[in-house]
């Protein structure tokens, strides 16, 4: 076997571990469940967790929510990319720029977060909608950008977030969702002046009443012609 060969099975093989562990993760955060007893945080239950990813899966989504809160989610869908470019045996384009944007989306959500929800009741347990991270960086930012510029100043940050993770382009988004509208619009106008010169044809065009009809020659002269034969009949017999 080919190093080439050997190095793409290890790749494939990543990939598929990846996808793996994204999916127990998701599992874990979905099902998560603030009662469970989880190492490190709870002790003195030997119960069973209620989570589909058992003891792992409860610790992991503990974590997880107590560090980032909601944002959680994404750590999943990082997973995700990496693999689906380990697999295919694709390499990542700026991978050091992608893995800054991806932690400064991740950092943002959770002080967006943290900022907007603060602490909600989930199952009569308090829960940070951003975790300690979100919270900490919402206090630091608030006491300097008050709440407002805060707001401000964290949407900005999500979106060249999502610009140096992705190759999404605003710019290009807005180019194609005008140019949608426009052509949408234009057919929308022209269909609608069909519709109205059609309706114009029908008014000028007068109805035609039943006495206008043209008659059927060819029936009538049949008709005359078994008239006149019953005639010969009738005054043969006579």
């Amino acid at each position: 076997m080919s190093r080439s060969t050997v190095s793409r099975r290890v790749s494939e093989f990543v990939g598929v571990a990846l996808f793996a562990a994204a999916l127990i993760w998701i599992v874990s955060l979905a099902s998560y469940e603030p009662a469970d007893p989880v190492w490190f945080f709870s002790s003195g239950s030997h119960s069973a967790p209620a989570n589909f990813a058992g003891r792992v899966g409860a610790f992991l989504a503990e974590l997880s929510f107590q560090l980032f809160g909601y944002a959680s989610y994404l750590i999943p869908a990082v997973f995700v990319i990496i693999g689906w470019n380990f697999f295919w045996c694709r390499t990542l384009d700026a991978a050091g720029t992608k893995a800054t944007g991806a932690g400064l989306l991740l950092a943002s959500i959770s002080t967006f977060l943290s900022l907007v929800f603060g602490t909600l009741e989930v199952s009569g347990k308090s829960f940070r909608a951003g975790g300690y991270a979100g919270e900490f960086l919402a206090k630091e930012m608030s006491e300097y950008l008050a709440r407002t510029g805060s707001l401000i100043v964290l949407l900005t940050l999500i979106f060249l977030a999502i610009i140096l993770s992705t190759q999404f382009s605003f710019g290009r988004f807005f180019a194609v969702m005008l140019a949608a509208v426009k052509d949408g619009s234009v057919r929308g106008i022209d269909a609608f002046h069909e519709w109205r010169e059609e309706r114009r044809r029908e008014k000028s065009t007068p109805p035609r009443s039943p006495s206008h009809r043209p008659r059927n020659r060819a029936g009538s002269a049949w008709t005359r012609r078994r008239r006149r034969c019953r005639r010969r009949r009738r005054c043969s017999a006579a």
